[in-house]
């Protein structure tokens, strides 16, 4: 026996440790028969009963039985255990199948109920209705809502498109769960496009032959087939389609770069800053006006004091909102291809350097008290995700932001007489933009927003300019137009009630009536819009300023976007009433519908046909213009692929879509997300049958290739409209070495 040893607080422990015993039990070596059994796809109906005490038959020994986890051979035309207990062998259908095949059943049972309806008395026709209404107007449940989109019940739902049904199958759950793509994209609802697409994509993919006779079958069976059933199942069609490609275009996938480390206090050279902040200021401060309108002047003389080597106090925010406006602005020189433009990733060192300097990984940055500056950040990082085609990112930054100036009291009209005119001014101007960036996001996604427009008591832009004017004889500053904010605001307050009257689920569901009617006001109220807003609306775009041309398209393809968004309803009843083979709609659905397609041909119109890719997106909103370009599509690619409904338009869809594609196939050159667009609408058409696709077939030629190249640095000159500042050559050798420990004393110096 070994001495005792000392015990954990010093004491003498009698503990001897003992050896554990080496197992007697040897595990049998593994037979051919073992070996050769592998996990089958689909047990026969008997051995799904095994899973009790058996009583084996005289002709079954217990060796059969040594592997209980395998039960089920799955051979055709009956498995070992039935064949060996002389039982009928039946395969049961997936439940998928099972719900597809009692989804067809429900609806050939529809379908002669309404047609009997038209052979019976009033009284028996009635109830017929009654049961019809009934059943329509009831909630589905989960266990009978449908897994496709070719198997659908009567439209309980205002657009008819129904959630995937999760499937039985492990192997199923396994692929949706790999799915990387769908989890960083998060939950898109039935307003977005890439909604219409998928379902688009079901009506007309190609349907693979699944179950043929031995002599010409090129593929193995997808699961085990019951003999009673192989006679018939001889010449069906496969159920369960082969996996389509995906249709989504958005980048979500592509994570969130970042390079942590050097020094955040540090900016590029003078003229790069100018032509970077202008890029920012020209395009996205008109529409999102978020940045005070000091900033730039305050930029121009933090270079002045460098150059003379001074020192220079700024907060670390005001860093963080200059990164960010570079961020974007960079973002902005890639896609027109300037020439002046720096590496592929310049824009990935800004947002890092914001990122860094706002210390949003840190809990400082959850837990502190927002304040303008922080908010405004957090508004301009929701563009700058939007901007690279991350709108899940996006929209949650958005979400930030707008709860941030809720805490602030942005969205309730305050009456500070001791506040600047100008900080009342960016203030209001930040609120709207919050507002309009949130309402964007939200009508892209098809989620709701954080706050309903009833409840905002903040003037809008040009309210604000008029108690302006009545209270201190004076206006808004002249850098905002106020008009073109106005419009954009009241059209965003529009885009809300859109999404809150037709897209939003609710526990009671109204009736279809109630939807046609909610939809006429809807577009009614669209069209005062353009009456009383956008006087210009129609007016010839040469007869404007080219300040006045971009505001007029920027107006026009967000109000052709909120009216494709109203009547779609319409348009996928339509679509939903072509793939039963019935006719459950009305006139006013057929013009609803037309109504949709028209707007996505005028997306066209406003676009124009020659891909000009730098006036598209100078004059355009570059930040979503292929989610423009892909809901046009959507619509009218949806359109063509029901003929019978609008034969009369099929021409101008077809137009449309050669134009459309010529977009995408001009933007993707240097746009990842156009790149991504048109491959998901070419995938498409080459996955689907082709009839479909017979008019458009040459705007996607077999030879697709998708190549970005990287830029190319080419010294040449600066476009002159991007540079307000003088120029100056000088370059800066030396930055200023800023003082951490001091740096919350710092001030900005007035200027």
């Amino acid at each position: 026996m070994s001495a005792p040893t000392a015990g954990p607080y010093g004491t003498q422990s009698n503990k001897i440790a003992i050896p554990r015993l080496t197992s007697r039990r040897v595990p049998p070596p593994p037979t051919a028969k073992s070996r050769q059994r592998d996990r089958v796809q689909r047990a026969c109906r008997n051995c799904h009963k095994r899973s009790g005490p058996l009583t084996l038959p005289l002709n079954l020994s217990p060796s059969d039985l040594t592997n209980p986890e395998i039960k089920c051979s799955g051979s055709l035309p009956r498995c070992n255990y039935c064949d060996k207990t002389d039982k009928p062998c039946v395969y049961e259908r997936p439940r998928k199948d099972r719900l597809a095949l009692a989804n067809d059943r429900n609806q050939t049972l529809v379908s002669v109920l309404k047609e009997l309806s038209l052979r019976v008395n009033d009284s028996d026709r009635q109830r017929i209705a009654d049961a019809l209404h009934d059943s329509d107007e009831e909630p589905a449940s989960p266990a009978f809502t449908a897994s496709s989109a070719g198997h659908q019940p009567s439209m309980p739902r205002l657009d008819g498109i129904f959630p995937e049904e999760s499937s039985d199958d492990n192997d199923d759950d396994d692929e949706a769960s790999n799915s990387r793509g769908v989890v960083e994209a998060g939950y898109l609802g039935q307003v977005s496009e890439i909604q219409w697409l998928q379902s688009l994509q079901s009506r007309v993919h190609a349907v693979d032959t699944a179950f043929l006779k031995p002599a010409i079958a090129s593929a193995p069976m997808a699961y085990p087939v019951s003999p009673s059933l192989a006679q018939s199942l001889a010449f069906m069609s496969m159920d369960r389609i082969q996996p389509a490609p995906p249709t989504t275009y958005h980048l979500d996938d592509e994570g969130v770069k970042f390079l942590l480390g050097g020094n955040p206090f540090e900016l590029p050279p003078e003229q790069t800053a100018n032509l970077l902040f202008q890029c920012f200021n020209r395009t996205v401060q008109t529409s999102f006006p978020m940045i005070p309108v000091k900033l730039e002047a305050q930029l121009r003389q933090y270079y002045n004091l460098i150059r003379t080597r001074q020192d220079v106090h700024c907060p670390e925010k005001w860093f963080a909102l200059i990164n960010l406006v570079f961020a974007i602005g960079a973002k902005f020189s890639h896609l027109i291809q300037a020439d002046w433009r720096a590496d592929a990733l310049d824009h990935v060192t800004y947002i890092s350097r914001a990122y860094q300097l706002l210390t949003i990984n840190d809990t400082r940055f959850v837990l502190s008290t927002p304040d303008l500056s922080s908010t405004q950040a957090a508004g301009l990082f929701a563009i700058y995700y939007m901007t690279a085609g991350q709108f899940n990112r996006a929209w949650v930054m958005a979400g930030g932001a707008m709860r941030s100036a809720f805490s602030l009291g942005l969205h309730v009209q305050q009456e500070d007489q001791s506040m600047s005119v100008a900080r009342q001014q960016n203030k209001v101007d930040t609120w709207w933009s919050l507002h309009a960036l949130e309402s964007l996001l939200s009508s892209i996604t098809g989620r709701p927003g954080t706050f309903p427009g009833e409840e905002i008591t903040t003037p809008t832009p040009k309210a604000f300019s008029d108690i302006l004017s009545g209270t201190h004889g004076q206006g808004a500053s002249v850098a905002t137009n106020n008009m073109f904010l106005n419009a954009d605001s009241n059209l965003h307050l529009l885009t809300q009630q859109v999404m809150s009257s037709l897209y939003t689920q609710r526990k009671f569901t109204p009736s279809w009536p109630q939807v046609q009617q909610i939809m006429v006001g809807l577009v009614g109220d669209l069209d005062k819009w353009a009456v009383d807003c956008v006087p210009q609306f129609h007016s010839d775009i040469w007869a404007m300023s080219y300040n006045q041309q971009r505001e007029n398209s920027l107006l026009k393809l967000q109000y052709y976007r909120v009216k494709i968004l109203t009547t779609r309803p319409s348009l996928r009843r339509i679509e939903r009433c072509s793939e039963l083979g019935s006719v459950d709609f009305t006139g006013l659905d057929q013009s609803m519908a037309e109504a949709c397609i028209q707007a996505a041909s005028d997306v066209v119109s406003v676009l124009g046909t020659v891909p000009d890719i730098k006036t598209l997106y100078e004059k355009g909103p570059w930040w979503t213009i292929v989610h423009n370009v892909m809901q046009a599509l959507a619509v009218l690619m949806n359109a063509i692929a029901c003929p019978e409904h609008f034969s009369s338009s099929l021409s101008l869809s077809t137009y449309g879509v050669h134009q459309l594609v010529g977009w995408l196939r001009a933007m993707r050159d240097n746009n990842i997300m156009a790149a991504r667009a048109h491959q998901v609408v070419y995938s498409i058409v080459k996955t689907s049958k082709p009839y479909v696709w017979a008019g458009v077939a040459d705007a996607f030629p077999d030879d697709f290739t998708t190549i970005l190249y990287p830029p190319v640095l080419v010294p040449t000159q600066v476009d002159a409209k991007y540079v307000p500042w003088p120029a100056n050559e000088q370059a800066v050798d030396a930055w200023f070495d800023y003082d951490l420990d001091t740096f919350f004393g710092f001030h900005y110096p007035i200027i």
